[in-house]
């Protein structure tokens, strides 16, 4: 019986240690998912913070780009103007060119010798003011002439460095596109690593409720294996109460038996008293009685129950997720779980809710859409 104890004990030991050691893995699983979970927080943290700044600088390029398409179209405008003024000059220089011309092949002017009689002194005075009148002309057209040049060769320069210009705000403007679209390629790459995080979380959550479920369900277990071994416990009672009554019974049929020899060699003398004639003298009885051994397991059982007006804008939308970004965030005292409402002008349109969040950005799941979202549209 002691034996049979023993290993009943020995039994639930064993089954106790077992499952305080798949308790304690449980715990341990927990702990290492809640860890990998902070983990993935902070590298969303980070990950969000780079795509805040290669939005910044997209805008910053973007930017850059309108104020040098501006200088370039001023840069055209101006490169038009001087072609105009360019061609300008050289209609101005053929004329005078042809003005010159035709001084040169002009005759002497037939005034003066139809006035004046030929070989008079009047008469050549009149040709040689004339001649000194052309020859004032010719020297003013022929300045102009040089002056055009001048302008014209000025203008040729002006133009050379505009076209510079221009090749440098083409090769600046190049440039800048190409950074442009690295960043988007940038932009889109951490929004694909944001998803990626987002399932990864999905996936981590998810198996944070399976472990839940079978640590519920080893709770449960072990419940029934608790009260197994009250039930055992009460049995393991039940057996030594039988044991100490058995101790009890042989005890008593040891008493009786010695009492029996006592009243058998008490008859002896009795009898070999008679025989000798001597009176015989009743010896005293005896008798023992032990208080039965009461043993009441105890059981203990607790448990404890745990239970703004903010406006901002749609900043971007992923239709392939189901998420959207917004301009609220932890500056704001925005939190994971937090709910809004979106409205395209004063409907409402749809209801979101936040899932990760930022200093100065959100991502919210969309829960439930009547109308399609908007980048701009406002959220309350």
């Amino acid at each position: 019986m002691e034996q049979r104890t023993k290993f009943i004990i020995i039994g639930l030991a064993g089954l106790a240690l077992a499952f305080v050691v798949l308790y304690m893995g449980a715990v341990n699983s927990k702990q290492s998912l809640a860890r990998e979970r902070d983990d993935l927080k902070k590298e969303n943290a980070g990950l969000s913070g780079q795509l805040s700044k290669f939005q910044d600088n997209i805008r910053g390029y973007e930017n850059k780009i309108a104020s040098l398409d501006k200088q370039l179209e001023d840069i055209s405008r101006d490169r038009d103007d001087l072609q105009r003024k360019y061609e300008l000059a050289n209609k101005v220089k053929e004329e005078l060119i042809k003005k010159l011309q035709s001084q040169e092949e002009k005759p002497a002017p037939a005034s003066v010798s139809q006035e004046l009689p030929a070989g008079t002194d009047a008469y050549w005075a009149g040709i040689l003011k004339q001649k000194t009148d052309l020859e004032i002309q010719l020297g003013n057209m022929r300045s102009e002439l040089k002056s055009t040049q001048i302008n014209n060769e000025q203008l040729q320069r002006d133009k050379g460095a505009l076209e510079l210009d221009i090749n440098n705000l083409r090769h600046e403007t190049e440039d800048l596109k190409r950074q442009l679209e690295y960043n988007k390629k940038l932009m889109d790459s951490l929004a694909q690593e944001l998803v990626r995080d987002r399932n990864d979380k999905m996936q981590i959550q998810e198996s944070f409720k399976e472990i839940r479920g079978e640590n519920t369900t080893l709770m449960r277990q072990l419940k029934s294996l608790n009260n197994r071994k009250v039930n055992l416990d009460r049995k393991l009672q039940d057996f030594s109460e039988e044991r100490l009554a058995l101790q009890r019974r042989i005890n008593e049929l040891e008493t009786m038996f010695k009492e029996k020899l006592i009243q058998a060699n008490n008859l002896n003398n009795q009898l070999d008293a008679i025989r000798s004639g001597v009176k015989p003298e009743m010896p005293p009885k005896e008798s023992v009685v032990l208080p039965p051994i009461v043993i009441k397991p105890s059981s203990d059982a607790s448990g404890q129950d745990f239970s703004a007006g903010l406006e901002g804008k749609i900043m971007a939308l992923n239709r392939e997720n189901n998420f959207v970004i917004i301009d609220l965030g932890e500056n704001q005292e925005v939190k994971v779980g937090d709910s809004f409402q979106v409205f395209h002008g004063e409907n409402r349109v749809a209801n979101i809710t936040v899932i990760q969040t930022r200093q100065g950005i959100s991502a919210c799941d969309i829960k439930k859409e009547t109308e399609p979202i908007e980048v701009g549209d406002t959220v309350r």
